[in-house]
């Protein structure tokens, strides 16, 4: 198996540059009247996409990079955080049976 991807299967990879037409980005929203700031769901975001501000969390308004992992939404003590789109590929990737965003398992 090669190391690295040849330019020719590098141009069928999705690009993140190319928003809209190959990808479309996760989102998430926050209730803002359950929100008490804690900023557990900041430091449990992989993409960086969520920011406390005036005591509340909300998504970055200079390019969200949400990938819908639902780390935010597990570990929110106030259940204020739901996903409300999941990540998806428009060209290479075929969706089975995806269903609904909901709330991850606690553990």
């Amino acid at each position: 198996m090669p190391e690295f991807l040849t330019w020719k299967d590098r141009r069928k990879v999705e690009s993140f540059r190319r928003i809209g037409e190959d990808l479309i980005l996760g989102q998430v929203t926050i209730e803002l009247d359950q929100c008490t700031g804690c900023g557990s769901c900041v430091n449990a975001c992989p993409a960086a996409s969520l920011e406390v501000k005036d005591k509340k969390a909300k998504m970055t308004e200079v390019f969200p990079m949400c990938f819908s992992c639902g780390n935010c939404t597990a570990i929110c003590p106030e259940n204020a955080i739901t996903i409300t789109r999941f990540i998806e590929f428009k060209r290479f990737y075929r969706y089975l049976d995806r269903g609904e965003p909901q709330r991850p398992r606690k553990f």
